[in-house]
């Protein structure tokens, strides 16, 4: 017998698994970006990522299970 889980409409952080929102720009979890990066770092890289969202030059590379085709 094979047990599907169902999908959650939640990422994983890449380094902890915890969960962060699907809309998130980033990966991981602020915890994890200030604990890689440190408190600077981590909030330039959250403002260049959220600018690059909304100027449409963001490509999702986080795409498991996703479908490209028609």
């Amino acid at each position: 017998m094979i047990i599907k889980e169902k999908m959650s409409m939640q990422k994983k952080c890449i380094y902890c698994k915890t969960d962060i929102p699907i809309e998130s720009v980033i990966d991981f979890c602020a915890r994890c970006g200030r604990g890689v990066w440190g408190e600077k770092m981590f909030n330039t890289i959250l403002k260049n990522m959220e600018d690059a969202s909304a100027k449409g030059d963001l490509v999702s590379t986080n795409t498991i299970g996703i479908s490209l085709d028609k």
